[in-house]
């Protein structure tokens, strides 16, 4: 019984429940700022949005996990990126010497190993976002003239006359006309 009492003494009286009430605040916290920056980045795409309205539902959902996808991403990976080095920090852990380095020379890496991806992502996030073309357009792309099957972050897939499929990637994109719906 005496190690028990002095198990609780030490732990359960000691430092830990404070900072485990601390790190569940800063938690909650940074769930609630999460929480309103998405709701204020879905109130900034909505007019861009609302364009789909006479398109098909299936194209409408599509486009709205290509526009909003991005940017929810890329708020949850800052806030919970910055409530997890807050909350390694309130259990004493020193973010700042050891873990924020290799944390950066992670990001850099995944950066460069990355970077076409994401520059073709980004590019066909803009492309979706600026509503250029979507499946069912007969578009022209450089020199590439054609009907988009398919429209993804990365890659833009246009049938030509003769029925080849090609795959053109999105940070390739540079010049497009737009027809309009329909087959060629």
């Amino acid at each position: 019984m005496q190690g028990f009492i002095e198990y609780v003494r030490t732990v359960w009286l000691g430092p830990l429940p404070l900072k485990l009430l601390y790190a569940i605040f800063a938690a909650g916290g940074f769930e609630l700022i999460y929480l309103l920056t998405s709701r204020m980045i879905r109130r900034a795409v909505a007019p861009a949005l609302r364009q789909d309205a006479g398109r098909d539902p299936s194209e409408r959902v599509r486009r709205r996990k290509i526009v909003l996808g991005l940017p929810l991403a890329a708020n949850r990976a800052v806030w919970y990126s910055i409530a997890l080095l807050m909350i390694l920090r309130i259990f004493g852990l020193p973010t700042g010497a050891e873990l924020l380095p290799v944390l950066g020379l992670a990001a850099v890496a995944a950066i460069v190993i990355g970077l076409p991806a994401l520059r073709d992502s980004l590019s066909g996030w803009l492309i979706t976002w600026e509503n250029l073309y979507a499946p069912g357009d007969r578009v022209s792309i450089g020199e590439h003239r054609g009907t988009v099957v398919e429209l993804s972050l990365r890659t833009t897939t246009v049938r030509t006359r003769d029925g080849r499929e090609l795959v053109i990637r999105n940070s390739q994109v540079e010049l497009v006309s737009n027809d309009g719906q329909g087959e060629e």
